[in-house]
Parts: structure tokens; C-alpha cells; sequence
């Protein structure tokens, strides 16, 4: 399965694309499931029963601000509180069965120790938005580390999903797919943002929220 781990809908302050419209554009891309993973909410998740579709799973999750970076919950159904610890993220995250994920750790806009601070299930090894090296960087540690490697778009509008992925040899559920995740049998796929479009998006967001 081809999986984009990283979707970000409306429901995140700075997100353009409706659960909805994400759902359609990851279908029409050959994507066989995504995961919703807003900043710091979970409203999305209101939408994902409706939204299934047979042989395309819709993971519920979030995208919560530790205090030393961005944590990717996958598979929680309650809301973590932002602000906590990057270990008691994690173990807030698997109390409820969930996987975590330490999102674009060595970007430069990341603090460069939360790969180090908790016991991640994964590291995203391959995150559209992020900027050369720390694709490379977040590879090698998690290498180094014996740690899964997962892809995901980080996309904050429509015509990004699915720039990278997350390849899974699993069963069409949301368990199976986590338990992949966990045993670390998963490869990452997909390219990221030209840096001029990069440049541009960030430009964006900060005119967006001044």
C-alpha cells in the first residue's frame, strides 16, 4: 500500500485542503490511504467514517507540538495536550495504542534533539516540505539508531499529497498498517519541494499569520 503519513486539511490553521478534497486528490494520485494529522486537533477526525472507502484507509492522527518539535500521532482517537515533553508525548501516544513519530526532526526549523529526547516508533525520513539535508540527515540517524524509516507529504494543500509516501506490504486497516510501522517494515518514496516553491509557501504562511 501507498500510504502518505503527513496530510494536513483545513482544520490546521495554516491547511487549504479539505478532509474531503484530500481524501479525493490522494485517490486520484493512486495513494491507497492517508493520515490526517492537523496541528494540534483531531476535528478532522469527524469526517474519516464518511469518507472510507473500501481498500482506502484513512488513519486518524495529529500533529502535536512538543515541547522540542512536532510529534506525528498516528492512530489516537483522543487529543494530546501541545506543550508536554517529547517522552510524555510518546507515551501519551501509545497509551492509546498509537505510533509516533518524530516529524521532519532535523529541519531547520526543528530543534535538532528531538530524534534524541523520546523512543520513537519511526523518524520521517522523507518529508516533502523539508529542505536538503535534513531528509538525508533524518535517514542516516535513524540507520545509525536501528529506528523505521516512514514518508509522508507534510502537505498543507491538495496538489501536495502524495509527493512522498510511505510503501506498507499490509492489510487495508488502520492496526495493520501501525503494526508495520512498528516492526519497521516500510520504505519511504517520493521527492520533495522545489526550494523556490519552498521559499514561496513560507512566505505565505508567515503573511498568512502576521
Amino acid at each position: 500500500m501507498r500510504i502518505d503519513l503527513h496530510v494536513h486539511t483545513t482544520n490546521s490553521t495554516d491547511g487549504l485542503c479539505t478532509v474531503e478534497d484530500a481524501v479525493a486528490s490522494a485517490m486520484k494520485k493512486g495513494l491507497d490511504g492517508i493520515a490526517i494529522t492537523d496541528h494540534n486537533t483531531i476535528a478532522g477526525h469527524r469526517d474519516i467514517e464518511r469518507l472510507s472507502k473500501d481498500g482506502f484507509v484513512i488513519i486518524p492522527g495529529a500533529e502535536i507540538s512538543s515541547t522540542h518539535g512536532h510529534i506525528v500521532a498516528l492512530g489516537i482517537r483522543e487529543l494530546i495536550p501541545r506543550g508536554l515533553s517529547p517522552a510524555e508525548t510518546v507515551e501519551r501516544i501509545k497509551k492509546q495504542g498509537g505510533v509516533a513519530i518524530a516529524a521532519h526532526p532535523f529541519s531547520p526549523l526543528s530543534r535538532p534533539r528531538l530524534a534524541f529526547m523520546a523512543k520513537f516508533d519511526a523518524v520521517e525520513g522523507l518529508n516533502a516540505r523539508a529542505i536538503f539535508p535534513s531528509n538525508q540527515i533524518a535517514r542516516r540517524y535513524a540507520r545509525i539508531n536501528k529506528v523505521p524509516i516512514v514518508g509522508g507529504s507534510d502537505a498543507h494543500r491538495c496538489s501536495d499529497i502524495g509527493m512522498a509516501y510511505t510503501v506498507i506490504d499490509c492489510e487495508p486497516r488502520v492496526d495493520s498498517i501501525l503494526s508495520k510501522i512498528e516492526r519497521g517494515e516500510t520504505s519511504a518514496v517520493g521527492q520533495t519541494l522545489p526550494l523556490p516553491s519552498y521559499l514561496w509557501r513560507a512566505l505565505q504562511k508567515l503573511l498568512l499569520h502576521r
